[in-house]
């Protein structure tokens, strides 16, 4: 079994400054470069250890004083490491190490990487950029590559005349060399860690630069996309404003670049000053996008931004604590977001994220947020769900139970306390209990220690309200507990505890409802009478109760502790609802029942959906009225598409072909609405058209919204030609596994998708990048087919996915409660429905 000394490096030696120069050669597909680094030298020692892989090391040479030590060079490949060995000691003290090397610029997209993308004539270019989270700087330069060796970075990059070079900090000079070449020099950064390095190469094209109160913002991308930055300009200087504000702490960096990338295996990376992007996260036609679109790029760059201070201003000391960075950066960025555009209504649409992640904490396959990390596989497994939204989530948890401007201040003392170091999960909250007074640590160690979370169950007795807590699970029975911050709110007023082990009663009013505000990262059973009461009264509870009380209720359908017919009860009360958000929650539950019930009942069950949903469908129509809101337009969008999917009603679907086939411009959602209907009842005939459209796009999320189509065709000739495009590199590498898994997951054909992956394995592993190829089973849980399932789950008891081994048993665990939620419901809801 591996240990920390396998994977972290001794301190005898600790960097403080690097000087690095790189010249990269992109049509051949390589590139050399050297690296002066400052050291001190903590104890005597002839031996010079740090990270190094994909690089051939040509000569080492370590400097004290006026003395030039020459160093002999040995690799290991396994523990990603070179080992600099000296024919005398170093003495205790500042030297310098000076290394050349030269590397592949490969196609993984990770390390030092080729991009690609086709000019409006139909010419190819190449540039060269970098990903290096979480420990890919070393495939780059030999390095001190871990989190906690913090140090400052001059960079220079040799180039070809006419080819844009960007880094971390300012360009502070450029020199044409005897060769031709231009030599570009950058500032020196601040310290910080060296995943958060950057360098970029190629022709590229920016904005004028927009003065963000000082700081000079710019977006970057492939030549003509500046007519799609506006967006980004804009919510970038706002993100910038806000959290200057919020951390009340300037912006760290000396620049801001912005940059859409072509192949990025991510969403984005957040290299301080030098931000990268995949082109659907930066770069937005404002007039023809939906708002979910719309609001992804401004959550991905909030997202981005707040990192610059929480993250590479101030760091977790190693990869166990990424939690540290991620869930408060999504957290952050609904913040920001929410400030920019209120009427997005952030927080009500995070319940989705919140939803998300206790799907997977429900299972016993789960993990805390935070665990023990060695290796760099185990720490490119921690960027998942858990860390993420279950992360973020507690973290609003808490903020709402300390209060919002006492949580705001334990943060700007984390932040300030720590600036330019490192820090581990205590001293956030040590940070937090100096303003709030509470016991932060005690209360939030349940949370991120251990995996899974409670429900409450809210019974009477003589003397009021009684709460107990215990472990949800979807299968078997857990025996945590948490200490859960509990607001309530009933005719008597507002009021909060904090639930332990042992149940607690509370006296209230009548109207009692608990987790109020439903930001509590736990459900909510409330026992007889009181359950009849609560759904007797769910419109006058807040949209965000609304939300949670569904999505509890379908929670225990999926647990077995309540039936699919509860559910259609509860939901039948929505059909006047008014939010966005309370009708996505319901419409997935009913997606999943129609998923698992009989081929004889499913059209009982659509027939449901059609007369729930009609109502309000009907009243929006398929005409945007003058001053509708972003939401209310998506609100349409949403019902169309249940009742043309989902409904499958005849006049709907006939209407959406009309809609997609006609000429001129369109609404947004409406244009959604009609291009997923036409798939999800089309054929193989409309396969080809969706993929000329999406060729021919001209922007991002028009392209990828006709690819999405084309994997939604219920017939398998188009699924087997949507397959074999991604076998074939057709279909960039970066969007391979979420291609993939949307063919897995479609009600139709997924079946037959997953005989085409099993056949092909490792054809479809090599055509993703290695970090997303367990990403491909996102939607296997779907495949709840009893033979299918059990195919699935004996496939992966013999074959293993790259960092995939956490995330695969979360994916089987999901299908075993799918296979059983079929079993129990398949014939039984028909009953219910026919009733």
């Amino acid at each position: 079994m591996a240990s920390d000394a396998d994977y972290r490096l001794p301190r005898t030696v600790v960097p403080f400054h690097y000087d690095i120069e790189i010249e990269p050669d992109i049509e051949g597909a390589s590139f050399v470069g050297s690296v002066g680094i400052e050291i001190d030298v903590a104890e005597a020692t002839d031996k010079v250890i740090l990270n190094a892989i994909e690089l051939e090391l040509s000569e080492a040479t370590v400097t004290v004083g006026d003395t030039l030590h020459r160093a002999t060079v040995s690799l290991d490949e396994k523990s990603e490491r070179a080992t600099l060995t000296l024919d005398t000691e170093l003495p205790v003290g500042p030297a310098r190490v000076t290394i050349t090397f030269k590397g592949t610029l490969n196609d993984d997209l990770r390390g030092f990487y080729r991009s690609r993308y086709t000019t409006d004539e139909g010419v190819e270019k190449t540039i060269a950029t970098t990903q290096f989270e979480a420990t890919d700087a070393r495939r780059a330069f030999p390095c001190w590559d871990q989190p906690d060796f913090k140090a400052t970075y001059t960079v220079t990059l040799i180039v070809d005349e006419g080819l844009m070079a960007l880094s971390n900090a300012a360009e502070t000079s450029r020199e044409t060399l005897s060769s031709g070449r231009v030599k570009v020099s950058f500032a020196e950064t601040m310290k910080m860690s060296t995943y958060l390095v950057a360098f970029i190469v190629g022709e590229l094209e920016a904005t004028e630069p927009l003065d963000v109160d000082g700081t000079p913002l710019r977006i970057i991308a492939p030549p003509g996309n500046k007519h799609l930055t506006a967006f980004a300009l804009d919510i970038g200087a706002h993100s910038l404003r806000y959290y200057s504000k919020y951390y009340d702490i300037p912006y760290p960096g000396d620049k801001l670049d912005m940059v859409a990338i072509p192949d990025f295996s991510f969403g984005a990376m957040e290299n301080l000053g030098c931000i990268t992007y995949r082109e659907t996260a930066l770069l937005l036609d404002a007039e023809k996008a939906t708002q979910a679109e719309t609001q992804r790029v401004a959550d991905v760059i909030a997202h981005e931004i707040a990192h610059m201070w929480f993250g590479d201003l101030v760091t977790m000391k190693w990869w166990n604590g990424i939690w540290l960075n991620e869930a408060f950066a999504t957290f952050a960025e609904m913040k920001c977001v929410d400030a920019y555009k209120p009427g997005w209504k952030r927080w009500l649409a995070f319940s989705g994220f919140r939803a998300m992640s206790q799907e997977t904490d429900a299972l016993q396959a789960t993990r805390p947020v935070e665990l023990e990390v060695v290796s760099p596989e185990e720490a490119n497994a921690m960027f998942d769900v858990l860390t993420y939204q279950k992360g973020s989530a507690v973290l609003r948890m808490l903020e709402q139970y300390l209060g919002e401007d006492t949580f705001r201040a334990g943060v700007i003392r984390y932040l300030k306390t720590h600036a330019y170091a490192n820090t581990d999960t205590p001293d956030l909250w040590a940070a937090l209990e100096a303003e709030s007074g509470q016991p932060v640590g005690e209360i939030m160690d349940t949370w991120i220690f251990q995996g899974g979370y409670p429900l409450v169950t809210v019974s009477t007795d003589n003397s009021g309200y009684r709460l107990s807590q215990e472990h949800f699970r979807f299968l078997g029975k857990g025996d945590k507990t948490w200490q859960i911050p509990v607001l309530y709110r009933s005719a008597s007023g507002d009021g909060r505890i904090l639930l332990g082990e042992d149940p607690v009663t509370i006296e209230s009013g009548e109207g009692l409802v608990i987790n109020a505000g439903g930001e509590g990262f736990y459900r909510v059973n409330y026992e007889g009478d009181l359950r009849e009461e609560i759904v007797g009264r769910l419109s006058d509870l807040d949209p965000i109760e609304r939300y949670s009380v569904v999505s509890d209720t379908f929670a225990s359908v999926l647990a077995g502790d309540a039936m699919g017919s509860d559910f259609l009860s509860l939901v039948s009360t929505l059909a006047d609802e008014s939010e966005l958000d309370v009708w996505a929650v319901t419409l997935s539950g009913l997606d999943e029942l129609d998923r698992v019930v009989s081929s004889a009942d499913r059209s009982a069950l659509q027939d449901f959906v059609v007369g729930l949903v009609s109502e309000k469908a009907n009243e929006l129509g398929w005409r945007v009225d003058e001053g509708e809101s972003e939401r209310t337009r998506a609100m349409r969008g949403l019902l169309l598409k249940s009742m043309g999917i989902l409904g499958k009603d005849q006049e709907t679907i006939e209407r959406a072909r009309a809609v997609y086939s006609s000429d001129g411009d369109r609404d947004p959602e409406v244009a959604d609405a009609a291009l997923m209907i036409v798939a999800g009842n089309g054929s193989a005939d409309d396969f080809g058209g969706f993929i000329r459209a999406s060729n021919a796009a001209s922007n991002p999320q028009t392209k990828i919204r006709y690819l999405r189509a084309a994997t939604q065709i219920p017939d398998r000739e188009a699924a087997e030609r949507m397959f074999q495009m991604v076998l074939r590199g057709e279909i960039r590498s970066q969007d391979a596994f979420w291609v993939v898994a949307m063919l897995l997951g479609n009600s139709e054909t997924g079946a037959y998708v997953w005989d085409l992956i099993t056949t092909n394995w490792d054809a479809t592993v090599a055509a993703m990048p290695v970090l997303n190829v367990r990403r491909m089973l996102d939607l296997v849980q779907y495949r709840s087919e009893p033979d299918v399932a059990a195919s699935i789950m004996e496939w992966f008891e013999a074959h293993e996915v790259p960092s995939g081994e956490k995330h695969v048993a979360q994916k089987m665990e999901q299908l075993q409660v799918r296979v059983a939620l079929r079993a129990r419901e398949r014939t039984r809801l028909g009953q219910a429905l026919d009733g």
